[in-house]
């Protein structure tokens, strides 16, 4: 899973779309926003077939597979600097 996980924010990663005026990647995504990438990239993988979904608690949720919560950590910001917390 964790594996699956990675592939699918590299994927998100390498496919170029910026979200609103950032530069592309998945750094300025917000948590929502990124959870919806997430699960439709492993939504595609035979495996999950199509149960991947993303709730408010927990944060995605694989039908008696798994229930992960998530929590985005940025070091730098789209400028380059330090991010505030």
């Amino acid at each position: 899973m964790v594996l699956d996980i990675t592939e699918a924010l590299f994927q998100v990663d390498a496919s170029g779309v910026p979200f609103r005026s950032f530069r592309p990647g998945v750094g300025p995504y917000g948590e929502p926003q990124l959870l919806k990438l997430i699960a439709a990239q492993l939504n595609l993988l035979p495996k999950y077939k199509g149960q991947v979904v993303i709730r408010r608690n927990p944060d995605l949720l694989i039908p008696d597979q798994w229930a992960i919560e998530f929590k985005i950590a940025r070091p730098f910001g789209d400028n380059g600097k330090e991010a505030e917390n």
